[in-house]
């Protein structure tokens, strides 16, 4: 018996039009019915040979059947009750195929009750000229988690290329594309919450494509989680790389308190501190209610991200440092809180910061003060005076405690 792995190598090398199939009777002995869920790639009014995985005792046993088609479509299907069948269809469009066959070859409606069955399910695309692509299902993963993809391409003629590009990100993302961009497998990283689409497109010896989109959703596991955004990804140095580039540097601080002029110490989570592998240490015995900066973000657009698994219930101070402008000049920061979800609570912003001569001279945006409640969930409470956000020179920052808690 060949092992699973192997069959589904077999199954995948399917080519189109009936030309291989990579199975023979006597090559493999699945354990149970499979179906691959590769595409199958039909021509209008041409033989397809589909194959399924059939466990020997039952073969003879199984029926097809074509189960969703086009409109005014007339699909047929022919087989003998084996692993095989041939499909042909005048129409284009999406069919799907059903393989049914018993539980068992023994087992009949006669000993008692009905006969238990089982059944999978094959896609074929019926194209008249070009490639068929497929997407892998859409994934949620945690911002920061690499995932692999790989995309699937079916036809009958040579794939000249393929390429993953990023075809729609949360705002505040870099928009960083998958590595590589040319490969069918390739790896991508969402860099914030939200869902990352991403599009997948092959092209073939005639110049024919096709493409597909797929969605990475990016859900925060954090009890408390804020990003920081500033100016657009495209004018960012990794974007654009040039003397024209954005390598602006703005940093992200969360304070640990209320009242005290704390900004820069081991009671504020920022660059200088907080970016190792464990963060620091706020008080616990456990490491869940500590801060950790997971990105330090200095070539001009973030986002830059201070996560706690769990945090307590006191007020957290955000703050907004503009660090130095490396010649870009204003920035326009926006910040996202996300407490707990998926949703975020609150977004402020975009709120202009400026250079000034040095770091000390530069804005510190002392922006919002935000207390987790319990049983999930927290309250965000914007910092401004006069009507206006509260903006000083960081070298006020350091020497005055600002508003005191809401």
């Amino acid at each position: 018996m060949i092992p699973r792995a192997a069959l589904l190598a077999l199954l995948a090398s399917v080519t189109s039009c009936g030309a291989r199939t990579g199975l023979n009777d006597e090559g493999y002995e699945p354990a149970s019915l499979y179906c691959t869920d590769a595409v199958f790639v039909a021509r209008p009014s041409r033989d397809l040979a589909l194959v399924a995985g059939v466990p020997r005792a039952l073969r003879g046993l199984a029926r097809w059947s074509v189960v969703s088609s086009p409109s005014g479509s007339t699909p047929t299907l022919q087989s003998d009750g084996g692993e095989r069948a041939t499909f042909r269809s005048d129409r284009e469009g999406s069919y799907v195929v059903r393989v049914t066959v018993p539980s068992s070859a023994d087992r009949d409606a006669g000993d008692g009750g009905p006969a238990t069955e089982l059944s999978c399910t094959l896609t074929v695309q019926v194209r008249a000229a070009g490639p068929v692509v497929t997407c892998p299902a859409e994934l949620t993963v945690a911002p920061l988690q690499p995932v692999d993809l790989e995309g699937r391409v079916a036809g009958d003629r040579a794939i000249r290329s393929v390429g993953w590009t990023i075809d729609g990100a949360p705002s505040g993302s870099a928009r960083r594309p998958p590595d590589p961009t040319d490969r069918a497998r390739t790896r991508f990283t969402p860099d914030i919450a939200g869902d990352h689409r991403l599009r997948f497109r092959a092209v073939d010896s005639d110049g024919a494509s096709d493409e597909c989109v797929t969605v990475v959703h990016a859900v925060p596991r954090e009890g408390l989680r804020i990003e920081l955004s500033w100016d657009p990804p495209g004018r960012s140095c990794p974007a654009s790389a040039g003397a024209a580039c954005d390598s602006s540097d703005v940093d992200l601080h969360l304070l640990q308190g209320v009242g005290d002029p704390n900004w820069r110490t081991d009671s504020d989570c920022y660059y200088g501190n907080c970016t190792n592998s464990r963060g620091l240490r706020w008080g616990a015995l456990t490491v869940d209610d500590d801060p950790h900066l997971d990105i330090d973000d200095v070539t001009g657009h973030g986002p830059e991200n201070i996560n706690i698994l769990r945090p307590s219930a006191r007020f957290y101070r955000v703050g907004v440092h503009y660090y130095s402008d490396h010649g870009a000049g204003p920035q326009a920061a926006t910040l996202t809180v996300y407490c707990n979800g998926a949703t975020a609570v609150a977004r402020l912003g975009p709120i202009t910061l400026s250079s000034r001569g040095g770091p000390d001279d530069n804005d510190f945006w002392i922006a919002a003060d935000v207390l987790p409640l319990p049983g999930g969930g927290c309250r965000v409470a914007p910092i401004s005076r006069g009507g206006r956000p509260w903006i000083v020179r960081q070298s006020e920052a350091l020497t005055s405690p600002g508003p005191g808690a809401p």
